[in-house]
């Protein structure tokens, strides 16, 4: 089967999470992964949901190079789409539907290079493992998660073995936001804390409106609570200012070395608002905290006496859990509020540079002209912080380069990937493999 053809199907494949139906997106890489060879198994998690993993066997001395993936997505306002979003249509040079990017497309570049690597009679260096793993988008409770605690020898944990190395979602080249593009590889990335906010009141008629009113207290506490914490300069970022300083020219490149030096978290208090309102790069330069649900009353002229409002919180790796926790509560009782309802996503480790990353570095100088690889950390959670977790090194990375128009198609309307970019993504990941693998 053609890679197209591969894609459209998988997008045609209703596997929105909840509640998923990974397990037909699932079969149809089975069947091509069969058919190239590979040893295939489909993992039925306790709630039924499907995680594929395949291999070529290949020695264990080494590291496990695991292609990491995930077939959920997540829903769609279907009225404001230009196209199906479940259709796969081939339109206008593009491939459309919920999952082009994330991350479906990615799944295909992953199988295909494996079916080419287990075709090719190359002798291994070490071991191969696909895997597609289910309800990434609902947290992978269903899915790598309990992969990983339950099946670790599958996916290359075991005892006496070098933890695997491990090639995953979580950055793609960027254009348009640097004076060349930028490819990151993400050696890490925010953790994600949700939590509640209730704020209680005295309930009353509309008509005679009580002094202290659980909405208004709500409301006060929102927004002391809600934006970005103190703006700092981790580590892995540190480098990736510097790294991109000498690509620049005029105030941009002097704003990029300060915050590429000791003194950057300074600079970045200064500089950090800019930084955000002109794209993702800001983002990775303070904890956010925003509230996401608000709810409270039940009829127009009741005053209610308990209203709640939900918060998603996206943190830097080294940012202290229990001490943000403490610092939301302490800002919400000060406003008549308590927190409650706290979940904590979990998170890994930043990884190190293992024998992979040089070969990520090389493969995306050459992916565009004045191409710029760099390390990064991915503002969003992915599968990868339970490998990591368990000692793992993992690199988010994509040899796709999108507008800042495509990247908002992310979880966003008239989601797609143009048709020539990702064959090119295809023959790329392939040479990747290859290199990492032979």
């Amino acid at each position: 089967m053609d890679v197209i053809e591969l894609l459209q199907s998988l997008l045609r494949s209703k596997t929105v999470n909840p509640p998923g139906n990974e397990g037909d997106a699932a079969s149809i890489l089975e069947s091509y992964l069969s058919e190239a060879g590979m040893k295939v198994q489909m993992l039925l998690s306790p709630g039924g949901r499907t995680t594929l993993v395949a291999k070529i066997e290949g020695p264990k001395d080494r590291p496990a190079l695991v292609l990491l993936s995930h077939s959920d997505v997540v829903g769609v306002e279907e009225d404001s789409w230009s196209r199906d979003p479940f259709g796969g249509e081939l339109v206008d040079g593009f491939i459309w539907g919920r999952g082009a990017l994330d991350m479906k497309s990615i799944a295909v570049m992953h199988a295909a290079a494996a079916a080419d690597l287990a075709g090719s009679g190359k002798n291994l260096t070490r071991e191969v493992i696909v895997v597609m793993a289910a309800d990434e988008e609902a947290g992978g409770d269903e899915g790598a998660s309990w992969l990983v605690d339950e099946h670790d020898a599958e996916v290359g944990f075991e005892d006496g073995r070098p933890p695997p190395e491990v090639l995953c979602e979580g950055a793609y080249g960027l254009t348009g936001a640097m004076p060349h593009p930028v490819i990151p590889i993400a050696v890490g990335e925010k953790t994600a804390l949700w939590f509640d906010l209730v704020a209680e009141g005295e309930p009353g008629h509309g008509a005679l409106p009580p002094q202290n009113q659980a909405l208004v207290n709500l409301a006060a506490t929102v927004r002391v609570i809600a934006g970005f914490g103190k703006p700092r300069v981790h580590p892995v970022m540190r480098e990736q200012f510097a790294t991109l300083a000498p690509t620049a020219s005029g105030a941009i490149a002097g704003v990029l070395r300060a915050l590429g030096s000791p003194a950057g978290s300074a600079v970045a208090r200064v500089v950090a608002p800019k930084l955000r309102a002109a794209g993702p790069l800001g983002l990775l330069l303070s904890d956010s905290i925003t509230p996401t649900q608000m709810a409270g009353g039940y009829k127009s002229n009741v005053v209610p006496g308990e209203a709640r409002a939900s918060f998603d919180s996206r943190l830097l790796p080294d940012t202290d859990i229990e001490g943000f926790i403490a610092d939301m509560s302490k800002k919400a009782r000060a406003n008549g509020a308590r927190v409650d309802n706290v979940v904590h996503k979990g998170h890994g480790p930043v990884s190190e540079k293992g024998p992979l990353f040089p070969i990520l570095e090389r493969a995306s100088r050459d992916l565009v002209r004045n191409a710029v690889p760099t390390v990064s950390l991915s503002p969003g959670i992915t599968d990868a912080r339970f490998f990591r977790a368990r000692g793992a090194t993992a690199y988010g990375w994509c040899p796709v380069v999108l507008t800042p128009e495509l990247l908002a198609t992310i979880h966003g309307h008239d989601e797609r990937i143009s048709a020539d970019d990702f064959r090119k993504a295809v023959a790329v990941t392939s040479e990747v493999v290859r290199q990492a693998a032979t």
